[in-house]
C-alpha cells in the first residue's frame, strides 16, 4: 500500500467521518491491492465504488437509527456490509445507540469477527470447509453430522460477544431492570430502590422494591431528553410496587432496548422525584433467582461531611445459582460510592459474603470508576452455606479499598409482583397421559426466609389420592427427584401448607419454571395429575384476588368429559361492574389445530348461567392463545350477574371437537350489580362487592361451602348425591353436609306403578310418555313424571311433609298445603316423626311422650325461628354464636312464635378475692367454692347440661 493511498485515505476519514470509507481503510492488504488496481485501471470518468454512507441523519424517518448504503436500520440491528462485490460475510456491523447533542440517535460499528471462528471438531478423515456466504469453516453435512454442522457458525444476525447485553426472549419476554438511587435527582437522599421489568406482547410489567423512603406516589418514565413519556400516580401504594404499563408504543419500546428510558420514583416530600435509574437488559436477569438490594452503611455519627457527600448511594446484586448450588454467579450494579474518584481512575472494590459477622466469601474486582458493572463467581459453597442462603441468613457489604464507607443488604430470593401457578392435568402425567376429566390448580410463593407456601385444589377423582409431592424435572422416566412429600396437608381435596427446608436449588428452579405438582391416585399409583410451575405476569385488576382460582374440569359438564386437559381462572368484578378474568389451560385435545407456536386454533373461553338443568353460554370471551386468556367483559347483562351472585354461573373452554365445553368451572361472585342494574341505577353510583372480591370467584373461598364426592358445593344449594341421585336430596349448611331420603307420600290409587327415574311410586295415567314429559322443581333438583307426587324440598330446612307437588302435563306442576282434620282430644300427638298432622290417641293410657326429630314439620316451620343461619323450634332456647369469639353464654335467646328475643345476663359480685371461670358459664365463681356474703341474695351457681336440642343440633354438623 503507497504512502499516497495511505494519506488520501486518512485525508478523507478526517473530511468526511463516513462509516464506509473507514471500513475500506481497515480492510486486509490483498482487498485493498485489488480495488487499487481495478480503480487505477479505470480511473477517468468511473466512480470509485458503488456505494457511499451517507451522512447522519437520525431523523429522517421519524425514528431514531443509522443510514448506512441507503438502507436505514433500527438501533441494535446487526448486518453484514455488501459493497458491490459480494456481501462480507466476516464483516458485522452494528447500529449503536447513542446521545448526541441532546438527542437520540445511531452510529454504525463494524468489526471483524474473523477471529471470533473456532476450529470444528469433523470425523476422521473429512475435513471442514468454508461454505459460500459463511465465515467460519464447518464439517460438510454429508459427514454425518446432521443438520449441526459440528463447528461453531456464527450468527448472521447478532454475533455472540455482545449477546450477555441483549435481553433474553422467554416466556418472561425480555428482561430488564434499573437501579434507582439519588445520584440522578438534584435534592439527594439516602433513599434506593431497584425495579425489575419484563416486556411481554407490547405490555411492560413492573415490580419496585425501595429502601429508606417513604412511600412513592407516582411513577414517571422519561427518555434520553428527560421527555416525560408516561406516568402512573399510585395510591397507598405497598412495600412492593407492582403495576403494567400496557400498549407501550414502538419508539418507547426501542427507547427500552437501547437503554434510553429512564425511571423515577416521587414521593409527596419530593414530588419532583427523589431516586432515579436507567432501564437497562443485563445477561444476569435471565438465571437471577436471589438478590440484594444495597445502601449506605456508614461508620460513625453521620455528621461527618465525608458521609454527607455520599448520599444518593446504593447498588443492587443479581445471584444465580448454578450446578447442584454449589456455585453462585453474581452481578452487581453499584452508584455514587465513587463520585469524588476521576473517571479514569482504577478502583479495587471488595465484596464480601457474610453470615451475621463472619465473612463466608470474597472478591476483589479492579475496575474504572466510570464501569462499576461487576461480576464474579463463589464456588465451592458448602451444603451448609447453601442452606444458609435459602434461609435468608447471609448478607453481602462492598467497600473500595482505601477509603470509607460500606453498601450493604441482605441476600433474599428474588420478590416480584408475579403469580406463580400450576394447572394439573391429566396430560402432563408421568408414564403416560391421563384422560380422566379430573384437574388441579396450585397457587404458590416465597417468602425473605426462603419458605415455600402452597395451596393445591383438586376436583374430578374417582379413588383416594395416594400421593402428593413437590418434584423436580427428573432425569428419566424412572428417576423422579422428589423435592417435599406434601401429603399429610391434603385433605378433602385441598392441601394448604408451607415447606420450610427448600434449598438453594430449589428455590432456583421454583423461580425457572424447574418444579412439578405430582398427584398420584388409588388408580394411578404414579402420577394422575401433574403441572408445571410457571410465572403468571402480574395484572392490577386481579391484584385484590384472594382464594383459590375457579376450578375448570372435565368432571364437571354433564355428561362428563374424560379429558386430560385442565385449567383455572381468575375473576374478578370491578366497581364499574365489569367483569375481568384470566384463564390458564393445558393439555388441550385439539392437536391437529395447534399452531407452530404451540397454541390451539379456535379455541375459546365461554361464559354463562345454569338455567334448570341446562347451560346456556351467553358470551364468547377472547380465544385461547399459548395457553392463556384475558380480558375484560363490560356491560354485563343483569341476569349474568345475579347468576354469578347465586352460584349458577359457570366458566368453560370450548374447541372445535368439544362445542359444548371441554373443561369447565362454577362461578360464585357475590354482588348486588345486578339489583343496581334492573333498578336502573348507574354503576357509578357505587354497588356493593362482598368483600372485595375476596372470594375470589370460585366455590370452595366461601368460608361456608361443603366438600362431598370430590367437589365443594355452594352454601345453601342443594343437589342429589352421586351415591343415590333419585332417592337422596343433600344440602350445604355451614359447611356441613345433610342428606336426607326422600319420603314418598300416601297414594290414593289402590296399584301404583314404579316409574324409572323415580323414586316414589305413581298412580297411573293413560297417554304420558314419562320419558320426554316431566317437571323440574328447584328445591331438590329433580325431574319429575307427568302424573308423580312428592313432597317439596325447601333448603335448608328439607322436606316439608306438610305439602304434597303433583306434576301436570306440559312441565307444570302445582304445591297443595296437607289439611289437617280438626281434633277433638286434648293432647293431640304425632305418632311417628315423619307423620304431618297429629291424632288423638286410641286408648289416653297408651299415649306415648312427643318425639323429638330433625325432621322439621310445616307447622314448626310457621312458628320456628331462622337466627344466623340455624333453625330453633317454637319454645326453644339457646346461647348465640358470636364470631370470632364463640358461644356467648351471658346472652340467651327464645324463639316464641317465629320472632327470637335475646335477654343479657347480669352477674352478681363476688367478695372473695380470686375467682375463676367455669366453661359454659356466664359468671365467675370464688376459687374456694364459696360466693361470699352477697352470694345469698343469689341462686347458687351451677353448669347448665346441654339441652337434648343443643346435643343434636351438634350431631347434625359432624355430618
Amino acid at each position: 500500500m503507497s504512502s499516497d493511498t495511505t494519506l488520501a485515505c486518512h485525508r478523507r476519514m478526517m473530511l468526511r467521518t463516513n462509516p464506509v470509507r473507514l471500513l475500506m481503510c481497515l480492510m486486509i492488504p490483498c482487498l485493498l491491492a485489488s480495488l487499487i488496481r481495478l480503480t487505477q485501471a479505470e480511473r477517468k470518468g468511473q466512480p470509485q465504488i458503488p456505494i457511499r454512507a451517507e451522512p447522519d441523519t437520525p431523523h429522517s424517518r421519524g425514528i431514531p437509527g443509522c443510514m448506512f448504503d441507503d438502507v436505514f436500520y433500527d438501533l441494535d440491528a446487526h448486518w453484514h456490509p455488501d459493497l458491490g462485490f459480494g456481501e462480507m460475510a466476516c464483516m458485522d456491523c452494528q447500529c449503536v445507540p447513542i446521545a448526541k447533542d441532546g438527542m437520540k440517535t445511531g452510529r454504525v460499528s463494524c468489526r471483524d469477527i474473523k477471529k471470533d471462528c473456532r476450529e470444528p471438531e469433523c470425523p476422521p478423515g473429512v475435513e471442514p470447509v468454508l461454505s459460500d456466504g459463511e465465515c467460519c469453516k464447518a464439517c460438510p453435512q454429508s459427514s454425518g453430522s446432521g443438520s449441526e454442522t459440528g463447528g461453531t457458525k456464527l450468527s448472521k444476525d447478532r454475533p455472540t460477544d455482545i449477546s450477555d447485553d441483549l435481553p433474553d426472549a422467554n416466556s418472561r419476554g425480555e428482561v430488564y431492570v434499573s437501579m434507582l438511587t439519588g445520584t440522578l435527582i438534584d435534592v439527594r437522599t439516602n433513599a434506593v430502590a431497584r425495579a425489575s421489568f419484563s416486556l411481554l406482547d407490547g405490555t411492560l410489567y413492573y415490580s419496585i422494591q425501595y429502601r429508606r423512603m417513604d412511600r412513592p406516589v407516582r411513577i414517571t418514565f422519561t427518555d434520553a431528553l428527560n421527555s416525560t413519556v408516561h406516568y402512573i400516580d399510585l395510591v397507598d401504594a405497598p412495600d412492593m410496587v407492582c403495576g403494567q404499563w400496557q400498549h407501550v408504543p414502538a419508539t418507547h419500546v426501542q427507547d427500552l432496548q437501547s437503554k434510553l428510558m429512564f425511571v423515577t420514583l416521587s414521593t409527596r416530600s419530593h414530588e419532583e422525584g427523589e431516586v432515579r435509574g436507567r432501564i437497562m437488559p443485563h445477561r444476569a436477569l435471565t438465571d437471577e433467582s436471589f438478590s440484594v438490594l444495597l445502601t449506605r452503611k456508614d461508620k460513625g455519627s453521620g455528621r461527618n461531611r465525608k458521609n454527607t457527600d455520599r448520599l444518593g448511594s446504593g447498588g443492587i446484586i443479581m445471584i444465580a445459582v448454578s450446578g447442584s448450588g454449589d456455585r453462585l454467579n453474581f452481578a452487581a450494579f453499584i452508584d455514587g460510592i465513587t463520585e469524588n474518584t476521576e473517571r479514569t481512575q482504577e478502583t479495587t472494590f471488595i465484596l464480601q459474603l457474610k453470615k451475621g459477622r463472619d465473612v463466608v466469601a470474597e472478591s476483589q474486582k479492579t475496575v474504572f470508576s466510570d464501569d462499576l458493572d461487576l461480576a464474579d463467581v463463589w464456588d465451592q459453597f458448602t451444603s451448609k452455606m447453601q442452606k444458609n442462603l435459602a434461609r435468608g441468613l447471609l448478607s453481602v457489604s462492598i467497600t473500595i479499598e482505601g477509603q470509607e464507607g460500606e453498601l450493604a443488604g441482605p441476600v433474599t430470593p428474588m420478590q416480584t409482583c408475579n403469580t406463580m401457578h400450576a394447572v394439573l392435568s391429566g396430560s402432563q402425567a408421568l408414564d403416560r397421559p391421563k384422560a380422566t376429566g379430573a384437574s388441579g390448580s396450585a397457587i404458590l410463593s416465597v417468602d425473605d426466609k426462603g419458605k415455600i407456601n402452597y395451596q393445591i385444589l383438586i376436583t374430578g377423582l374417582r379413588t383416594n389420592v395416594v400421593g402428593l409431592t413437590i418434584e423436580g424435572k427428573p432425569k428419566n422416566r424412572r428417576k423422579r427427584r422428589i423435592v417435599a412429600d406434601i401429603l399429610k396437608d391434603y385433605r378433602n381435596g385441598k392441601a394448604v401448607g408451607r415447606y420450610s427446608k427448600a434449598k438453594a436449588r430449589e428455590i432456583h428452579q421454583l423461580l425457572h419454571g424447574g418444579l412439578y405438582i405430582n398427584v398420584a391416585t388409588e388408580a394411578y399409583q404414579t402420577s394422575e395429575l401433574r403441572g408445571i410451575v410457571t410465572i403468571l405476569p402480574y395484572t392490577a385488576s386481579l391484584s385484590n384476588y384472594k382464594g383459590m382460582p375457579v376450578q375448570m374440569s372435565g368432571s364437571i359438564i354433564s355428561p362428563p368429559q374424560l379429558t386430560g386437559a385442565g385449567g383455572h381462572a381468575f375473576m374478578v368484578l370491578d366497581s364499574a361492574c365489569a367483569l375481568h378474568y384470566q384463564v390458564s389451560v393445558v393439555g388441550l385435545d385439539d392437536e391437529e389445530s395447534r399452531a407452530p407456536d404451540d397454541s390451539v386454533d379456535h379455541v375459546f373461553a365461554e361464559i354463562g348461567e345454569i338455567q334448570e338443568d341446562n347451560v346456556v353460554v351467553t358470551h364468547v370471551l377472547n380465544e385461547v392463545h399459548k395457553n392463556l386468556a384475558s380480558g375484560i367483559l363490560y356491560n354485563v347483562p343483569p341476569s349474568l350477574l345475579e347468576s354469578m351472585n347465586n352460584g349458577n354461573a359457570f366458566i368453560q373452554v370450548s374447541s372445535k371437537n368439544h362445542r359444548d365445553g371441554e373443561i369447565r368451572g362454577l362461578v360464585i361472585l357475590p354482588n348486588t350489580c345486578y339489583s343496581a342494574s334492573s333498578s336502573g341505577s348507574e354503576h357509578s353510583s357505587g354497588p356493593t362487592l362482598i368483600d372485595d372480591a375476596s372470594h375470589g370467584g370460585s366455590v370452595e373461598s366461601l368460608p361456608d361451602s361443603c366438600f362431598f364426592e370430590s367437589r365443594y358445593r355452594i352454601p345453601g344449594s342443594s343437589w342429589s348425591p352421586d351415591y343415590d341421585p333419585v332417592c337422596t336430596t343433600c344440602i350445604c349448611k355451614r359447611s356441613v353436609v345433610i342428606c336426607d331420603p326422600v319420603v314418598c307420600p300416601q297414594l290414593e290409587c289402590t296399584n301404583p306403578v314404579k316409574v324409572p327415574g323415580e323414586c316414589c311410586p305413581i298412580c297411573p295415567i293413560e297417554e304420558t310418555n314419562h320419558e320426554t314429559e316431566s317437571c323440574f322443581f328447584e328445591g331438590d333438583k329433580k325431574h319429575h313424571s307427568v302424573g308423580s307426587q312428592w313432597h317439596p324440598f325447601v333448603p335448608p330446612f328439607g322436606y316439608i311433609q306438610c305439602a304434597i307437588c303433583t306434576c301436570r302435563s306440559a312441565g307444570q306442576y302445582d304445591c297443595q298445603r296437607v289439611q289437617c282434620p280438626k281434633l277433638e282430644c286434648k293432647r293431640p300427638v304425632r305418632i311417628n316423626p315423619t307423620d304431618c298432622c297429629q291424632t288423638c290417641p286410641e286408648d289416653p293410657s297408651t299415649t306415648p311422650e312427643p318425639v323429638e326429630s330433625d325432621v322439621i314439620q310445616a307447622d314448626e316451620v310457621e312458628r320456628g325461628c331462622s337466627f344466623h343461619g340455624d333453625f330453633y323450634r317454637n319454645d326453644e332456647e339457646w346461647h348465640p354464636q358470636i364470631p370470632p369469639f364463640g358461644t356467648s353464654y351471658c346472652v340467651k335467646c327464645r324463639c316464641k312464635n317465629g320472632s327470637t328475643k335475646c335477654k343479657k345476663k347480669n352477674c352478681p359480685k363476688l367478695s372473695c378475692e380470686e375467682t375463676m371461670e367455669i366453661k359454659g358459664e356466664c359468671c365467675p365463681v370464688c376459687v374456694d367454692g364459696s360466693s361470699g356474703l352477697l352470694a345469698t341474695f343469689f341462686p347458687s351457681l351451677s353448669t347448665r347440661a346441654p339441652s337434648l336440642n343443643d346435643n343434636r343440633r351438634k350431631e347434625r354438623r359432624k355430618h
